[in-house]
């Protein structure tokens, strides 16, 4: 009876705990720009993968394949095993199977015979193939039985098929190189998701995957401004029906919103996307706009992805910024570098400098280095340099984590209303001009973030790999201080080292160390077993393991492993105690629950 009841206890608790996964998306193919496919493969031939031409075919095939469940076709799919298992056709496939054989035995020793020069074999395989009967089979020149070979394996053989196919998939694989492979693999799922109408279906198909009471953030995209064709859908009904989801679903959906900078002055139907003010006690309030309208509707925090062609400070998001400060609202930002980026021309982000010397688009904003000396033995100091190398590879400079000590870090954030150089945000933070070194009246210190994606995959490689650099073992042998980011980043000098060389595992677990309302969740870079080790043990660091959030980037990550394998895989793995840490304690902290 003692143990039957212990064990009701724990059922019990069982039952009444969750846990929450904080990066999920359920947009789906009509909410993608239709030349995804722009900057990977070149013009004119990724017009040939619109989006929405492919979901036409997909959309057909799908229609096809769920004939397979009507009585007409189950019926004949028993006819043809009731066929299978009559004598004729037992005999006659396998005397089918006997000839591919020795059909298959004749080419290959053909093909072979040249090898073999040791006595009698010799003699008897010369007189065989140089008989004029066998000679009839013998159609082609040698080089076409290679051929020959390959089809009967292929088409014969289903193990030796799939070993064969998987060979050739390898070997593209290296050809086509990492990025275009991720690409391929994201726009297969985009493709794959594309069928569901609306994203009811696919939450579905995510919270099935998960125990009963589990919550999901939601995550959605705004890729109108990505210079990558039109979206079928606008954002505004995308927000519509994560917003139904969520009144449907009110004890299992956080949606957040998503702030890009060129959407933030828009207008829709008279309504301004974003709007506010100061109070007279000088709190950031909302007007009448959408973003008020989706907050009052159930969204939880807000979501970014510089990526996409700007970084986090630009003065476009800095009021939202400061609201979300002074309300304790979650921002969730893009903070690894992947496929989805800005698509357009690099130069055409370029804004009208407002400083001198001036910063264009190869230049960073605020940060600064040193290139040289002059004369006199002093520093010569210019903008941080930023080479206009291709998208896929600039995209770094928009996403990379210390841009957000820019917003964190008092002094950063003053250069960069410098930089910005506009009156109304200079009030809105209270920044005297005339007396820079005045405190400003109001900072966005207290903001929460989320850097997801915890830098990716290839920065924990990067990570484990380096062993004679002191900043790659800085968080191991200074647990408590890490990187010292706010002290060692008014070096012009250690700047350029950590932007350019320093890998960003390090910078963003620094980065938790030095910011009470920094975090980061581990979404798509833990899919493998692998990295779970590194979790663990960065996750006994006292003020970084209590700021690592459980995601997975559904349904993106589902190119290596579905759901439920990546949070059992996890579970398991941790531990329960590191485990509640990740997916209960800290994304409740992180969402104010």
């Amino acid at each position: 009876m003692k143990v039957n009841k212990i064990y009701q206890e724990r059922l019990s608790k069982k039952e009444d705990s969750y846990f929450i996964n904080a990066h999920t998306h359920i947009f789906n193919a009509n909410d993608t720009p239709i030349h995804l496919a722009k900057k990977f493969i070149i013009w004119p031939f990724y017009f040939l993968l619109n989006t929405q031409w492919a979901i036409t075919v997909l959309k057909k095939y799908r229609k096809k394949q769920s004939k397979k469940f009507r009585y007409r076709a189950k019926n004949k799919v028993w006819q043809k095993y009731l066929t299978s298992k009559s004598l004729f056709y037992q005999y006659s496939k396998r005397i089918l199977l006997i000839a591919a054989n020795i059909i298959f035995f004749f080419y290959t020793v053909y093909l072979i015979q040249p090898l073999i020069s040791f006595w009698p074999v010799k003699g008897w395989l010369t007189a065989i193939y140089e008989n004029d009967w066998v000679k009839n089979f013998l159609f082609f020149k040698r080089r076409f039985y290679y051929l020959s070979i390959v089809m009967i394996v292929v088409i014969f053989f289903k193990d030796i098929r799939s070993w064969f196919f998987k060979l050739i998939w390898n070997n593209l694989k290296k050809r086509l190189g990492k990025d275009l492979v991720d690409f391929i693999l994201r726009y297969k799922n985009i493709l794959l998701f594309a069928g569901y109408g609306n994203m009811k279906g696919i939450f579905n198909k995510l919270k099935n995957q998960y125990p009963p009471k589990t919550k999901f953030v939601v995550l959605p995209m705004d890729m109108e401004y990505m210079k990558a064709g039109s979206v079928k859908r606008p954002y505004t009904e995308q927000m519509e029906q994560l917003l139904k989801i969520k009144r449907k679903n009110p004890n299992d959906i956080y949606p957040f919103l998503f702030a890009h900078p060129k959407r933030m002055n828009k207008k829709f139907k008279g309504k301004p996307y974003f709007s506010g003010g100061l109070n007279k006690q000088g709190k950031y309030v909302l007007k009448t706009s959408l973003v008020m309208d989706y907050f009052n509707e159930g969204c939880s925090g807000v979501k970014i992805y510089p990526a996409l062609g700007y970084y986090p400070f630009d003065e476009e998001l800095l009021p939202l910024w400061l609201y979300c400060a002074q309300n304790n609202i979650p921002i969730t930002t893009h903070c690894s570098v992947g496929p989805i980026f800005y698509r357009g021309n690099l130069k055409h982000l370029k804004k009208p400098s407002k400083i001198n010397p001036p910063r264009g688009i190869d230049r960073h904003p605020v940060f600064d280095e040193i290139v040289g000396k002059n004369s006199s033995g002093k520093n010569i100091i210019e903008p941080l340099r930023l080479p206009l190398h291709r998208n896929k590879v600039f995209q770094r400079n928009f996403t990379h984590p210390l841009n957000y000590i820019c917003l964190l870090h008092e002094p950063f954030l003053k250069k960069v209303l410098d930089f910005h150089s506009n009156k109304d945000l200079n009030k809105l933070f209270g920044y005297d001009l005339k007396n820079k070194e005045k405190p400003l009246d109001r900072n966005l210190a207290n903001l929460k973030i989320n850097l997801a994606h915890y830098g990716g995959s290839e920065n924990w490689d990067e990570f484990l790999k380096k062993d004679r650099y002191d900043e790659a073992n800085a968080i191991i042998k200074k647990p408590t201080i890490g990187l010292d980011l706010k002290k060692r980043l008014d070096n012009n000098t250690i700047l350029y080292s950590m932007w350019h060389y320093v890998d960003w595992f390090s910078i963003i677990s620094s980065m938790m160390i030095c910011f009470d309302n920094v975090y980061t969740d581990i979404s798509y870079t833990a899919h493998d077993l692998k990295y779970l080790n590194l979790l663990s043990e960065i996750m006994d660091n006292k003020r970084i393991g209590k700021r690592i959030l459980f995601g997975t980037d559904f349904y993106v990550v589902s190119n290596h492993k579905s759901e439920k394998q990546f949070w059992i895989d996890m579970q398991n793995t941790l531990g329960m105690d590191k485990w509640n840490r990740l997916a209960k304690i800290n994304p409740k902290n992180f969402l104010n629950i």
